[in-house]
């Protein structure tokens, strides 16, 4: 996805976001915003912490994970004996940082405010 259908989908409607699955929507539009630099290194290091990831999005695992290179992806995509985060590793300056794939619908209206309020296209 380019930053024009960023643009795109952080100016429609809120109604017309809650149409989408929030699984869909984190990774059609999070890839993006880290690979295009568009928010801040602090705010990608408060989307590593439990609990800013808690106090905004409701998650109950950070939404970005710095990934450790000494290990496997596997290794970086599990919390224990689960597999917390999308295998495809993202860019972010000079770092590489996984998803979180456990995205819920309650999550989904924090996630579209964060959005319209970091992102400015």
């Amino acid at each position: 996805m380019s930053k024009e259908k960023l643009s795109e989908i952080v100016n429609s409607p809120t109604s017309e976001l809650n149409k989408l699955k929030i699984g869909f929507l984190v990774r059609a539009t999070l890839p993006i915003v880290l690979e295009h630099e568009l928010i801040s290194e602090i705010e990608v290091k408060k989307l590593t912490q439990d609990d800013y990831s808690k106090m905004i999005f409701d998650m109950n695992y950070p939404v970005l994970k710095l990934i450790n290179e000494d290990q496997s992806i596997i290794e970086n995509r599990s919390v224990g004996d689960y597999t917390r985060y999308y295998a495809d590793p993202h860019n972010y300056k000079d770092s590489r940082y996984l998803i979180s794939s456990e995205w819920y619908d309650r999550n989904q209206e924090d996630y579209i405010r964060w959005l319209k309020r970091k992102i400015s296209l």
